[in-house]
């Protein structure tokens, strides 16, 4: 028998948690590259990244429980889960406000577009970039997220392969 097939992941979590730390870091990105470039296609970007980052977010922070309850006693696991979990706590918290803030600024910039004048060509759509405020109003809570996505995961790396120095 293949020995492959003689092992199984009996948990989720460490399955899960890694589609949000790649998706709101990416999300953060799009946010930097909204201000910078202040084009839709940033924010649309930011919006799906942190739509989704949040959900897996979400998920991993529920899929938790689970693995902590089978290496509860642990000493290292004892000191730092706590901190643990109010990072993922707040790391969903701040995805989802990213997410609704990217998705005010793309609900705001939903126009109909302008009829030409009878007898009048149709102007070319120039690329705009979109106002300071909105690209402002993401950046806050998406580099938030962010940070605090890289911490949570760098709590539960120190659960799993901390050593003493």
């Amino acid at each position: 028998m293949d020995l492959i097939s003689q092992y199984e992941i009996p948990f989720l979590h460490p399955l899960v948690v890694h589609f949000p730390l790649v998706l709101l870091l990416l999300g953060a990105g799009a946010a930097v590259l909204y201000l910078v470039f202040g084009r839709a296609f940033f924010r649309q970007a930011g919006l799906v990244l942190f739509l989704l980052g949040s959900v897996g977010a979400w998920a991993a922070e529920r899929t938790g429980g689970d693995l902590y309850n089978a290496v509860e006693g642990d000493p290292l696991v004892e000191q730092v889960v706590e901190r643990h979990e109010q990072g993922a706590e707040w790391t969903v918290w701040m995805s989802v406000i990213a997410a609704l803030g990217f998705g005010v600024v793309s609900a705001s910039r939903i126009r109909r577009p302008k009829r030409p004048a009878e007898g009048e060509a149709p102007a070319p759509a120039a690329p705009v970039r979109e106002p300071l405020w909105g690209r402002l109003l993401v950046l806050l809570p998406a580099l938030a997220a962010a940070v605090l996505v890289a911490w949570t995961a760098h709590l539960g790396g120190i659960m799993v392969w901390g050593v003493p120095r």
